[in-house]
């Protein structure tokens, strides 16, 4: 009984090897020297390998890229300006702990010609591009309107100033602060600041000079003995 039990299964795998064999024949004759079959993929008329979905620059052509910026762009025509956006999507901010913190040495502010341009907030639509604004420097220099942005570092309140080239006077105002970065007080209790400037001259800071056609600050002295 043993000896018919061991026949019937080498009986068996020798039907199992014929069986794979014959198998092994047809997946070769099918898959060698053959091409690859056509098929479809659902979802995209493009191949997938050289697809770009975001440009070196705006503007691919007026495709638009991959970033959803604003509530205008969502449904918006292939090769057509978007209107005026009403709501933004993409609300994100810059510090050391999400989206990292600016670059001092790397942030640049630049004037653009905007031309035919209506919505300025979609810069992959833009079609043409535009080009960046002039000035005449102070040596009639015709030079493009960026360049980075000059701050300053206040190590007392570990915040940054920009370094201003325009003051207006109505809206400056001389403060003092303390250490702790709060506005200091006098000896009867009121902050110390102050308008730089005040239409009436018994309390501004500074006047305007019309023959000279610039503000001077008021002389204070005290008589010597």
């Amino acid at each position: 009984m043993a000896k018919q039990s061991i026949n019937w299964r080498i009986y068996e795998l020798e039907n199992r090897v014929i069986e794979l064999r014959r198998k092994l024949g047809d997946l070769s004759r099918n898959t060698e020297e053959k091409s690859k079959t056509p098929i479809s993929i659902v979802g995209g008329a493009t191949e997938k390998s050289i697809v770009s979905p975001i440009d070196l620059r705006s503007g691919r052509c007026m495709h638009g890229n991959a970033v959803i910026w604003n509530n205008t762009e969502v449904n918006n025509k292939y090769g057509v300006e978007p209107t005026t956006p009403e709501v933004a999507y993409n609300k994100h901010s810059h510090s050391r702990f999400s989206g990292g913190a600016l670059i001092k040495d790397v942030i640049e502010i630049v004037e653009y010609v905007w031309g035919a341009i209506v919505n300025k907030h979609s810069q992959q639509y833009w079609s043409p591009q535009p080009e960046i604004a002039t000035e005449v420097n102070s040596d009639g220099e015709t030079v493009p309107k960026i360049g980075q942005l000059e701050v300053v570092f206040n190590a007392d309140t570990k915040t940054w100033g920009t370094a201003a080239y325009e003051i207006d006077v109505k809206k400056c105002y001389l403060v003092e602060r303390d250490a702790d970065g709060n506005i200091a007080l006098d000896e009867n209790g009121k902050e110390k600041k102050s308008p730089l400037y005040n239409e009436d001259t018994t309390k501004s800071a500074i006047i305007w000079d019309a023959n000279a056609r610039c503000f001077r600050f008021y002389a204070t002295y005290a008589p010597s003995n």
